[in-house]
């Protein structure tokens, strides 16, 4: 009897040491499994910041050259607003009394003009709070109904 209660407990030494090397073994290529899991869940958290911020700077670069763009158009229209002012000038020193008026209303309505182009050409090389598409279309149309009135 004594032997098979030896026996019995040499087995469930054996036992218990092969379950728990199998386990220990188990646990190291659990816990390996999961640092690579980590890591490449790092690795792609770290793809991802890196390609939002290569898109935020494309697009930061895109908005400015669409501002530089808009800001040399702007000057352009300013220009040619200019050349009407001036015209209107000489027109209102030689004219009658009747078309004077009307001369001085055209220059009135054209410095007006230039007066909102140049605070949208502030406003573009300030900070712009707004949606730069939203701003950018009214300005465009803004430009389109000056170039109408001047020609």
């Amino acid at each position: 009897m004594k032997k098979k209660v030896i026996l019995a407990y040499a087995l469930i030494a054996i036992g218990t040491l092969s379950f728990s090397a199998c386990s220990r073994e188990e646990k190291r290529d659990a816990a390996d499994a999961a640092q690579n899991a980590q890591d490449k869940v790092e690795n792609a958290a770290d793809k991802a910041a890196s390609d939002i911020k290569d898109g935020v700077e494309q697009t930061a670069d895109e908005v400015k050259k669409e501002k530089d763009e808009m800001t040399a158009k702007l000057e352009e229209q300013r220009k040619e607003l200019k050349k009407e002012i001036d015209e209107a000038e000489d027109k209102i020193k030689t004219a009658t009394a009747k078309e004077k008026e009307r001369w001085q209303e055209r220059r009135d309505k054209l410095k007006a003009e230039m007066n909102d182009i140049d605070d949208s050409i502030k406003e573009i090389r300030s900070d712009i709070k707004q949606d730069w598409k939203d701003f950018k279309k009214k300005l465009n149309q803004k430009i389109d109904d000056i170039q109408k009135d001047i020609e």
